[in-house]
């Protein structure tokens, strides 16, 4: 597989440039941006490192991680990056993080049908599966409106970074078929 733009009503899927480095340093070292993840956020040099790997995932042959950088059409800004990467247990996972400044505009539901169009019109995959921490329902929201379904809650699965106090969290997973996404006539 070789790596494939997108585009949708609002935003631009491409290949992450060294000059994303000040946005995704800005989401990777936010607190509030990092505060539902097991890593911490993030220092300038570990930033840089992230996008050096999301930079390389794009070259990769095959592709095996659809790693995107988001950016408004209309202005041509970064608003977040996203994912559609393949599993040893399930064929593909999807992920999704958004500049808190852009939260709570419908971009992570423009963002997750997106990268489900990649994965059931453009790839025919048979299924795929996306998680996010219990107190997250920013996230799990999203899921349930581009037609996941949970399937599962882990507790107590992993410990919280620093901004939960490295408590022990619970995990959601979400997963949706190829049939059941070419049933919906939203997508």
């Amino acid at each position: 597989m070789h790596y494939l733009e997108l585009d949708s009503e609002r935003l631009r899927f491409r290949k992450f440039r060294q000059d994303d480095l000040p946005v995704i340093y800005d989401m990777l070292s936010s607190p509030e941006n990092m505060k539902y993840r097991s890593s911490e956020p993030k220092n300038e040099e570990e930033a840089q490192a992230y996008l050096d790997w999301a930079i390389a995932c794009a070259e990769a042959e095959p592709c095996v991680n659809f790693r995107y950088a988001v950016e408004r059409k209309d202005t041509g800004a970064l608003i977040g990056s996203c994912e559609l990467y393949f599993t040893d247990r399930d064929p593909a996972a999807l992920a999704w993080e958004l500049h808190r400044s852009y939260w709570r505009q419908g971009y992570g539901t423009e963002i997750g049908r997106t990268l489900l169009r990649l994965a059931f019109d453009t790839l025919e995959l048979r299924r795929v599966i996306a998680d996010c921490n219990t107190l997250n329902t920013g996230s799990y929201r999203i899921m349930e409106k581009i037609g996941m379904r949970r399937e599962a809650h882990f507790v107590k699965l992993y410990r919280g970074n620093s901004v939960l106090g490295h408590r022990w969290c619970d995990k959601y997973q979400y997963a949706i078929l190829r049939e059941e996404w070419l049933a919906r006539v939203d997508r």
